[in-house]
């Protein structure tokens, strides 16, 4: 009975966050980073801006950006990163691994 609670304690310890939910994929962590950071303004039609932000589904299935810079994961890194327009930087609140994650995530929203 202690071996196998200490094996719990063990599986549990070398875990970086149990309560987190099992991804499949770093688009599906990806699509966690859109919803929770770009989709409140990518997405909403209720947003009042004068300057809507454009729609980020199929992405890289354009040759240029909204901005006029090739559409490629360096050029939306560098978007994201350091923000265009009215479009905040995101570079202080995510980190490599979100920024990973949401690039995978936008190369499959449609």
């Amino acid at each position: 009975m202690l071996g196998l609670l200490a094996g719990v304690c063990i599986g549990v310890v070398g875990c970086e966050d149990p309560y987190a939910p099992p991804f499949q994929s770093a688009a599906a962590r990806g699509q966690v980073v859109y919803e929770t950071n770009c989709k409140p303004c990518h997405d909403d039609p209720k947003l009042e801006l004068r300057t809507k932000p454009p729609k980020l589904g199929s992405l890289f299935d354009r040759k240029l950006l909204p901005s006029g810079a090739l559409a490629n994961d360096e050029q939306v890194r560098k978007t994201i990163q350091e923000g265009k327009g009215i479009m905040p930087p995101f570079g202080q609140i995510l980190d490599k691994e979100n920024l990973d994650d949401l690039v995978a995530y936008l190369h499959k929203k449609k």
